[in-house]
């Protein structure tokens, strides 16, 4: 027998789209109470796609990918099947145009991947929000921003 696919109503597939977008909103911003963000975690690692031992960082992933799945499921132009997204962050850093060079070094040094570096820096690290190691690196990339004259100016995936 072969297994028989079922597609839900767009009004069912838009209502799960919202709940999936919110949680995903308030956990990368760290606004989820850690009962809920641990318990989608055990849910998600005993009956789900995350390994044992998952962080929330690695849960927001999933939310991400999840957010792209149910978007492509509810649109026929929205192409191929979206794998999942690489698991680290972008942040981005304000920088005057005189110390982007030491910046980046500076950058390199720390084991970023700078993606871009005018007018404004952007540099990938594997950490994901909302796992301490992010706040650690926003603070990192705060300071180094500051010491070159400029800004932190945000993080996206």
């Amino acid at each position: 027998m072969e297994p028989r696919t079922r597609a839900l109503p767009m009004p069912d597939l838009e209502a799960l789209f919202g709940v999936l977008v919110t949680v995903h909103a308030h956990l990368v911003v760290d606004e989820l109470p850690p009962d809920l963000v641990h318990r989608l975690l055990n849910r998600l690692t005993d009956h789900g796609p995350l390994p044992a031992g998952a962080s929330a960082g690695e849960l927001n992933a999933l939310l991400a990918d999840l957010c792209q799945r149910m978007h492509w499921a509810m649109s026929e132009e929205y192409g191929d099947y979206p794998e999942p997204q690489p698991r680290r962050t972008t942040y981005y850093l304000e920088i005057p145009d005189e110390a982007v060079a030491d910046c980046v070094a500076a950058l390199d040094d720390l084991g970023g991947e700078v993606l871009q570096g005018r007018p404004r820096i952007a540099v990938a690290f594997a950490d994901l929000p909302p796992d301490p190691g992010h706040h650690a690196r926003v603070a990192q990339l705060s300071s180094l921003a500051r010491q070159h004259g400029g800004r932190y100016a945000g993080f996206g995936a």
